[in-house]
């Protein structure tokens, strides 16, 4: 968007506080700063080249751009896309990224990753049946399964559980031995000319290597290459799927069948993979899944498109983790089941971290490796 275009959506602002019964800081807070309709009066402050508090800044940073408020809004303002275009320009007046960002993306150029992995441990989660057979990038198929930095250093099993699956449908895919991060994260912190330079460098080294379709585990990796990517790189032409897309094609195909395992679960959309995707929807294939695996399904929501974020999204987390364990709490209270499933692995790792700091007993677990529990 230019920046016309911005003052016009922030100027359509009818202040109605609808946006406020439905954003997850402003709920947990009641911060007006931390509020949809805070957020374009600071956006406001940035573009008109007025300085901004801390409080302002920090009050922008706190939003998971999970989008449900422009859902919501009467004036149809893309709310959470004017909130990243304000730290984009924030990082080009240099007043941004706050410091727990710039140490991040720090850690995502020097080893690859957005959790300070260690890069040699990146394949840990590959089970030991298939190493010695891997051959990674020379692999001969156009289809690259993409695991990224949580499934890889975080939340192993969505990796492992993936590969896993895929192979026991004879599915065939490669991996990269030194997967890079997708930015993803360097984008949502508004660094703008380095997610540009990531995306690049990425899209370059899949053509490189023959890649013609990305089949990835990570929400945020999804978003990035079927929404952001395309938007810097002309010529993006890799088609982009999420694991569980995948998992049901074949299943229906009956190259992997499942049997149920009898549990009352609760399955959770992640923002990323549903809701935030411009082309592809997610909402089916992992409930029909489910349905066949499980007695009953339950689900936060019952519209898809407005389900609960986790609470973790576009790194909030780091910059206050006491608003990331209240959405989480949140969502723990309305979820009457004991298991919850999600489709994202950052979503996993924040309930987790959540269960951990609330003392809960919620069984926190990602689709595929719930899945590969049930495989026939």
């Amino acid at each position: 968007m230019d920046e016309t275009q911005i003052f016009e959506y922030i100027q359509s602002c009818t202040h109605c506080k609808i946006c406020l019964e439905h954003c997850d800081t402003y709920e947990v807070t009641q911060d007006s700063l931390k509020s949809p309709e805070g957020r374009l009066q600071i956006a406001n402050k940035i573009y008109s080249g007025d300085e901004i508090s801390e409080k302002e800044r920090i009050g922008l940073y706190t939003c998971t751009l999970c989008a449900i408020c422009d859902d919501y809004c009467q004036s149809d303002i893309p709310i959470s896309e004017v909130i990243h275009s304000s730290k984009i320009k924030l990082v080009d007046q240099k007043k941004a990224p706050l410091e727990i960002h710039n140490k991040i993306i720090k850690g995502i150029v020097e080893k690859d990753n957005s959790v300070n992995g260690n890069p040699d441990d990146r394949l840990d989660w590959l089970p030991e049946g298939y190493k010695i057979k891997e051959h990674f990038e020379d692999n001969e198929s156009d289809t690259l399964l993409f695991l990224g930095c949580m499934s890889s250093f975080r939340v192993k099993e969505s990796a492992s559980a993936s590969y896993e699956l895929l192979k026991k449908a004879n599915y065939p895919f490669k991996i990269i031995k030194e997967e890079p991060c997708c930015g993803e994260y360097v984008y949502s912190a508004g660094d703008l000319q380095k997610s540009k330079k990531i995306f690049r460098e990425n899209f370059n080294y899949f053509k490189k290597i023959g890649i013609k379709t990305i089949i990835a585990t990570c929400g945020g990796c999804v978003y990035a290459f079927q929404n952001v990517y395309p938007k810097y790189i002309p010529e993006w032409d890799i088609e982009v799927k999420h694991i569980v897309q995948i998992i049901s094609d074949l299943e229906k195909e009956g190259k992997l069948s499942f049997t149920n395992l009898g549990d009352t679960i609760t399955y959770h959309d992640p923002c990323r993979v549903g809701r935030k995707l411009n082309q592809i929807k997610i909402y089916d294939e992992p409930r029909d899944l489910l349905k066949k695996v499980c007695k009953t399904v339950n689900t936060l929501d019952n519209e898809d498109n407005i389900a609960p974020c986790c609470g973790s999204g576009s790194g909030i987390r780091g910059v206050d983790s006491s608003i990331a364990i209240k959405i989480g709490s949140k969502l723990f209270e309305d979820s009457a089941t004991q298991e919850i499933i999600s489709s994202c692995p950052l979503c996993i790792f924040q309930f987790r971290y959540v269960n951990f700091k609330t003392q809960r007993d919620k069984n926190c677990t990602y689709i595929t490796y719930y899945l590969l529990k049930a495989v026939k």
